[in-house]
């Protein structure tokens, strides 16, 4: 469980996120709406522990996440290992040199052994359909391959958290047909699932809780 309670942000002191309150259950998808330059992307920095509120407090599962506990090695190890982001533009998060070695590096971070780890690759490679691009360097894909790459090395890891930024950027219609689906199958997980999103079609298919922000940086539903 995510909770929330008054975060505050800026940005060379203009306002970027006012009084945000709100707690995230596990099991629940959320759609997080609303217009651009509303604080959308930036709630999602903090959530992933890459920006950090000047006010207020960030709580998962009863810990407290501040930037100096993630200067931790083990802390952070452990915030990471739960939380899985897909970024808009999935390239900025491809490095490595084949498929396979994408969807294998974040579980080699987590220490499991090689066997586990073989198992998982050779998983997800199925699931998402990447049998033939396996040995193929992840730069020279198509943006829906790439995303579906950028997929399969989150869910390797299995966190019990998973965030979406606007998944649809970028894809075709077949391309946002099967990601649409894949999400959906997904709910049945467990999982807490927040995306981001401009497309009220996708909110409207996946969304169990829609939380709009308005123009002033904060949440106003539900």
């Amino acid at each position: 469980m995510i909770q929330l309670e008054h975060i505050d942000y800026d940005y060379q002191g203009i306002p970027a996120l006012r009084d945000i309150t709100y707690t995230f259950e596990m099991g629940r998808c959320y759609c997080l709406e609303g217009p651009n330059g509303c604080g959308k992307s930036t709630l999602f920095r903090i959530l992933n522990g890459l920006a950090f509120p000047a006010r207020g407090r960030y709580v998962l599962d009863s810990d407290a996440i501040t930037e100096k506990r993630l200067r931790d090695d083990t802390f952070a190890k452990a915030f990471h290992a739960k939380i899985g982001y897909v970024f808009q533009n999935a390239e900025v998060q491809l490095f490595c040199k084949s498929v396979e070695d994408e969807i294998a590096f974040g579980l080699f971070q987590l220490g499991l052994p090689e066997g586990e780890i073989e198992e998982r690759v050779e998983k997800y490679i199925r699931q998402l359909n990447l049998a033939s691009l396996r040995k193929r360097t992840p730069y020279n894909l198509s943006g829906g391959e790439k995303k579906r790459v950028a997929l399969a090395a989150v869910l390797a890891m299995d966190p019990p958290i998973l965030m979406f930024d606007e998944p649809l950027s970028g894809l075709d219609e077949d391309g946002q047909c099967w990601i649409t689906d894949f999400i959906r199958a997904l709910k049945s997980t467990g999982k807490l699932i927040i995306i981001s999103t401009h497309n009220r079609r996708l909110a409207g298919q996946l969304a169990d809780v829609h939380v709009r922000m308005n123009k002033d940086h904060r949440i106003i539903c539900p």
